[in-house]
């Protein structure tokens, strides 16, 4: 076979795709809120909350809207796109790269290459890593590179921030 036609075959079964958006949302949804109320940590999670609620909306229109049983290579990139998106903002607004979760920045990457095609991939693996090395960092790097900035109880060396980044 041609890699032209090869390449047309790509698509992604939405009944799985929905069931693993809708894990992805309730786990989301339990964490941000045992994090804000069982351990008390001080975080915009009324934000945060709405920035799942996106994904529910978007998992909705998913559900409701969109007819076919197999997602197409576009359908597919434009909503592993949003989930790139809703985990960055997330993480932005709950500690940046040095949180624990953000290796589930690689997921939607992960997920499309096993789908989607090679162009797809690419574009995807890009904005992830834009996404982990712009908006997520800037805030919480500069805290972290500026120990006078914020009162912290301990200092993250510079090193091990650029490992945890390299990591992901």
């Amino acid at each position: 076979m041609e890699f032209g036609k090869t390449s047309q075959l790509y698509s992604l079964n939405k009944s799985t795709y929905i069931n693993l958006r809708w894990i992805g949302i309730i786990g989301q949804f339990i964490t941000i809120n045992s994090v804000r109320f069982i351990f008390d940590f001080e975080f915009n999670y009324i934000f945060a909350n709405l920035i799942i609620l996106i994904g529910a909306i978007s998992n909705l229109f998913l559900i409701f809207f969109y007819k076919k049983t197999h997602l197409s290579n576009r359908s597919a990139f434009n909503f592993l796109l949003i989930d790139i998106i809703q985990l960055a903002a997330l993480l932005y607004l709950s500690g940046g790269i040095l949180n624990p979760f953000a290796i589930f920045l690689l997921i939607p990457s992960v997920f499309a290459s096993s789908s989607l095609d090679i162009k797809t991939n690419i574009i995807l693996i890009g904005f992830t890593i834009t996404s982990t090395t712009r908006p997520i960092n800037y805030k919480h790097l500069y805290l972290l590179f500026n120990p006078f900035s914020i009162n912290y109880s301990f200092i993250i060396s510079k090193l091990f921030c650029f490992i945890i980044w390299k990591r992901i």
